[in-house]
Formats: C-alpha cells, structure tokens, sequence
C-alpha cells in the first residue's frame, strides 16, 4: 500500500501513442547534464505541460493526496552510455514556488534554471506526490530506481541518517516497462546506480502539491 510503502507502481498508464509523442518532446529538449536533468520541462513542451496536467493525472495525484494538485514542477532525466550517472540516497526536500517566501519554517532557499526553490515545512509534504512515467523499459542493468520501502514516516533526516537507514539488503528495485508510472512520497529514501549496461531511461519525474501556498506565493 502507498500510505504504508510510500511508493506504488501504475502498470500501462500511459499508452503507446502518449509514450512516442513523449519521446519525440523530450528529444527536442537540451540533453540531461551529468548533474541530473533538464528542468521546468513543462515550461519548454507544451505536450508535456498538457500530459502533466491532464484530468487523468491529476485524477490519479487527488486521489492520493486529496484536494486539487497543482504541478510544481517536472523533470527530465536519461542515462545513456555517454551520460551513464548515480545518484546517492536521499529524500527529495525541496520544491519549486513562484516567489520567497519569508515564513521561517520555509528553508535553504535557492535559485534554480531562474526559479525559487526551498525546504517546505512538513505539513506541506504530506500534500505531495510524484509521479515518475517511464518512457522505458527499466531495471538494475539500466539503473533503476532503487527505494527504501516505508522511509517517508521517519520525517525529514539529515544525510547521515539517510545513510543508516539505507543499507543494501532493505532496497527494493522499481522495474518497469515503458508506459508504467511509479507514485512517490517526496521523503522516500531513493537513489540509483550507474547502469551496468547503458541503455536509455528516459524519465519524466512530476511533482504535485494540494497544499495552499502562504503570502501568495504560486506553484509554478
């Protein structure tokens, strides 16, 4: 269960045709950096705005986090034999808002590709969600996402304590084929490997709140 693993797994939800046209978006897009992806993707592509913020997918978020998700922000990430990265464990502590905002339990602010971005309290995490569409087919060999299943009831953790409760034998491997979307908690411990065979693994990662923002501040 979500509420209990802080992951699910959504077997064919998006269909051959969304997933070619997707391909092509995201083929048009600059190539992902060593650091991670290229970011506000829904900004750059207006099929992937209208993917992102289809009645279908925010129908699925609502019914996970209640009220009216809005999209925050979404990502494109890809390993390749030329771009074949890792990524360390750690919990997504940070979200994308249209302004600063000055109440103190908002923290680490900072700028990204021109957008604000911090530490939201942790009401505001248990109004989110993200939703993760693989465009293809993925497991350990093309690193896969690799979780600690009910991670996301210990709260936000610093690093070191990220690392203790991440020990290889507690890891769980998000397989999936193209057109399959894994649902996150934003505190899931997760990580991923080098690929040992580098195939591409294009991702689209979205994220959702239904939390109202403070001092008319907007997800953007």
């Amino acid at each position: 269960m979500f509420t209990e693993n802080g992951f699910e797994a959504v077997t064919n939800f998006a269909n051959t045709e969304e997933i070619l046209n997707l391909r092509e978006a995201v083929s048009k897009l600059s190539q992902p950096s060593r650091s991670g992806g290229v970011r506000n993707i829904e900004r750059k592509s207006k099929l992937i705005n209208s993917f992102a913020n289809s009645e279908r997918v925010l129908k699925l978020v609502a019914s996970h986090i209640g009220g009216k998700p809005i999209l925050a922000r979404a990502i494109y990430f890809n390993k390749t034999p030329n771009q074949n990265w890792l990524v360390a464990w750690h919990q997504d502590k940070t979200t994308a808002v249209s302004k600063k905002i000055t109440c103190s339990n908002w923290l680490n602010w900072t700028i990204k590709d021109g957008v604000n971005h911090a530490q939201p309290p942790m009401e505001v995490f248990t109004k989110m969600l993200t939703v993760r569409l693989h465009l293809d087919s993925t497991d350990q060999t093309n690193g896969c996402l690799k979780v600690i299943p009910g991670s996301h009831l210990l709260g936000v953790l610093p690093q070191a304590k990220i690392l203790a409760h991440s020990e290889p034998e507690q890891s769980y491997y998000c397989k999936a084929n193209a057109g399959d979307a894994l649902l996150m908690h934003p505190l899931l411990i997760h990580a991923s490997s080098k690929a040992t065979t580098p195939t591409a693994r294009r991702i689209i990662h979205m994220e959702y709140c239904s939390h109202e923002l403070p001092e008319s501040a907007k997800w953007v």
